[in-house]
């Protein structure tokens, strides 16, 4: 009897030790849509919080009500805001707005401490592309010539291109001139920032509010002043701004790396912000990791293990 007790003892103690270098081997994957996928390296973890898949067919019932809902009321608003910017009658965007979304949350850890980070995907389609391209050239051609100096502050695609595809995107991306900012331009960026935030968040949030009617217009008034005065509040620093192309496994991209603070009524919570922008054939993938600042560097070396990412000159 002592003999068994002794043997499946070992055996227990053998399986944990099976169970617990495999969890330590093997890399998480986290989908980031339109067919991408990325691995964790061995020590990181990855618990997936929410998702829509951008393939229908992955999709239940329920999630392409959702998808759908969304795509409706985005498309809606969008419509709403961009004809309220000019004078000139605009096309109207047809087609989805987003193809679908992952949030994960992300658990490493090193001699540092623990470290965790928030890993969200945006699948944005090919049509909304294509919309934001159509509604450009009807400004430019068209439009007063407030309605042109306004599109045209806003460097538009619609003068170097006339549909989105992937090689299009990449050829532009690898073109692009990276930009680093700190100290004192970065201070100076950060204060035009400030002062016109407030305004575009007040306008934006408004306008979804007021197209809501499902809710009184007395209800939708006290929404707009609570958000309009919680906006006031708030105030965006940063001590580190930059973006440039790269190559990555998944092919050309930008990459954005901003290292802040979120500030609010005097509190203040320092985050740091990296994001890649990949073209691939159905529309854009872009993806933000969001986390603690101290956690910067952390994050940043797991990033260039999932993307393999190198600098491109750019700027050609």
């Amino acid at each position: 009897m002592k003999a068994l007790k002794k043997k499946l003892i070992t055996l227990a103690c053998a399986t944990c030790l099976t169970v617990g270098m495999g969890a330590v081997a093997c890399a998480d994957t986290v989908d980031m849509g339109y067919g991408l996928q990325g691995n964790t390296s061995a020590s990181v973890k990855a618990v997936k919080l929410a998702d829509i898949p951008s393939d229908p067919g992955m999709r239940t019932a329920e999630q392409n009500k959702l998808i759908r809902q969304a795509n409706d009321n985005a498309r809606a608003q969008v419509n709403a805001l961009m004809q309220n910017q000019y004078s000139v009658q605009l096309p109207q965007l047809e087609g989805n707005v987003v193809d679908g979304y992952s949030i994960y949350q992300l658990q490493g850890a090193d001699a540092k401490g623990h470290h965790t980070a928030y890993y969200m995907t945006i699948d944005y389609s090919k049509s909304i592309i294509d919309g934001a391209i159509a509604i450009e050239k009807t400004v430019l051609e068209k439009g007063s010539d407030a309605d042109k100096i306004k599109a045209n502050s806003k460097h538009p695609l619609s003068k170097e291109i006339s549909m989105y595809s992937k090689a299009t995107a990449e050829n532009k991306l690898q073109s692009v001139k990276g930009e680093s900012l700190d100290g004192k331009k970065l201070a100076k960026k950060m204060t035009e920032f400030n002062a016109k935030l407030p305004e575009q968040l007040i306008q934006s949030f408004s306008q979804a509010v007021l197209a809501d009617k499902k809710m009184k217009d007395s209800e939708k008034q006290k929404l707009i002043n609570w958000i309009t005065f919680g906006i006031k509040q708030m105030k965006v620093d940063a001590t580190h701004m930059a973006y440039e192309p790269v190559q990555t496994r998944y092919g050309t991209a930008v990459k954005g790396d901003l290292r802040g603070s979120l500030g609010y009524d005097g509190f203040k919570s320092p985050f740091s912000l990296i994001g890649y922008a990949v073209p691939t054939d159905k529309g854009v993938s872009v993806q933000f990791l969001l986390s603690e600042d101290s956690s910067h560097d952390y994050w940043a070396n797991e990033l260039n293990h999932i993307y393999q990412t190198q600098s491109l000159k750019g700027g050609k």
